[in-house]
């Protein structure tokens, strides 16, 4: 399970870093084309988020008591 959180942690950084891109116009597209991958990009990182959190979610139990 550490290997696909760590995975999504770092397409998580990606797209963040391609939407900073996209918001300050760092790209060759014309508006309509980033206002799109934009989009694009701004769900996918929702999705990513959510399944890093589902993945964090852990079942806790309570600790067995031995009895002597």
């Amino acid at each position: 399970m550490a290997d696909a959180r760590e995975t999504l942690e770092m397409m998580r950084e990606v797209a963040r870093t391609r939407i900073s891109m996209l918001r300050d116009g760092i790209t060759f597209y014309d508006n309509e084309r980033r206002s799109y991958y934009l989009r694009q990009y701004e769900e996918k990182l929702t999705q990513i988020e959510h399944l890093i959190r589902r993945i964090s979610i852990r079942l806790v139990e309570p600790p067995t008591e031995e009895t002597p």
